[in-house]
């Protein structure tokens, strides 16, 4: 079995979920990361080679693939540089920062002959693949309506340890596309084809920050079906986020990390469904689909049997994000096919 060479590039949080992951995988192996801060200040996985700029770390050492743990506005300079150097692309969540950028992104596997894919690791959750498979099966009736709800916390400090999440030039947004986008995936996922998206975008706690801390839509599908979109950060904690679906004969609720099904006619009485597995030794919010995403993610570098997001798929919420922000400039609905 040829073993897998791969940096990751970004030694924030979120790339510990990664590290975790890869290190359970026998024919993987981290063997370079790259980050501004001092390399003292870094838990390096044992035996990776320390760069402080991503391009010579590509640039000197044999790789695979790279994950990009960067902030937002870094996503589509490193992925193209990384890409057009041969080597496979992991991003985490936003592919970009808007839908053009996502554009550029999307070209980039054709033009280079590499993989390029996106952490949606959401997707891979228990509750959400089981609500899927009940919506696409349509063993419940035709899918009415969808709630997709995120309340969580983020003060001054959050702001202020990385002053880029305030930014609209570096961040690209607030709560929508850095903490609800994989709702509103999960939201699209379900509702199928868009039609028309109406929303609002706002500054409820006045933080001093440029990015929106409260959010909230109406998507219109060309199904008939309608989801209702409610965002803030400015909640007193993390509260789980729930996405709830109505059919014509049940309805189907994700909260808690749990899937609960309920009569249409008797929505009180709730039976649960499938529980999703949680990350443990880390923030519990991101879930344990990291691991199911990387080792999917290799699965198709190796041989084409594992599941990837792609670059299109993930450039629907961005769009999505875009829609919203315009709809609250012009206080008016945008038409899907316009954008």
């Amino acid at each position: 079995m040829s073993l897998f060479r791969i940096g990751i590039i970004g030694m924030g949080t979120i790339s510990h979920a990664h590290i975790e992951a890869v290190s359970e995988l026998e024919d993987v192996s981290v063997v370079a990361v790259s980050d501004i801060k001092d390399r003292e200040a870094l838990d390096i996985p044992e035996g990776a080679s320390f760069f402080s700029d991503y391009r010579k770390m590509i640039d000197t050492v044999s790789l695979d693939a790279v994950h990009i743990c960067l902030p937002h506005y870094l996503h589509k300079e490193a992925s193209e540089y990384a890409a057009s150097h041969g080597v496979n692309v992991l991003c985490e969540k936003p592919v970009a920062m808007n839908r053009k950028e996502a554009e550029s992104m999307a070209s980039l596997q054709d033009r280079y002959g590499v993989t390029v894919a996106v952490c949606f690791q959401n997707r891979w959750n228990n509750t959400f693949r089981t609500l899927l498979d009940i919506s696409k099966s349509e063993r419940e009736g035709k899918l009415l309506g969808i709630k997709g709800e995120l309340a969580w916390a983020r003060d001054e400090s959050y702001y202020s340890a990385a002053p880029w999440r305030g930014q609209m030039k570096y961040a690209g947004g607030g709560c929508l596309i850095n903490q609800a986008i994989h709702t509103l995936d999960e939201v699209m996922m379900l509702g199928g084809s868009v039609r028309s998206v109406k929303g609002v975008v706002a500054n409820i706690r006045d933080l001093g920050i440029e990015v929106e801390d409260t959010a909230t839509a109406n998507i219109d599908f060309e199904n008939g079906a309608r989801a209702v979109i409610l965002v803030t950060n400015a909640n007193t904690i993390n509260s789980s986020v729930e996405i709830e679906a109505a059919f014509e004969k049940s309805i189907y609720t994700i909260k808690d990390y749990k899937l609960y099904r309920a009569d249409a006619f008797n929505p009180i009485n709730k039976e649960l469904v499938v529980t999703d597995e949680l990350r443990v030794g880390g923030k519990s919010y991101y879930g344990a689909g990291h691991r199911a995403l990387i080792k999917d993610f290799y699965s198709y570098l190796r041989d084409g049997s594992g599941t990837v997001v792609s670059v299109s798929e993930a450039s629907q919420s961005v769009k999505l994000i875009d829609a919203i922000r315009l709809s609250s400039e012009e206080g008016r609905a945008i038409e899907w096919s316009s954008l």
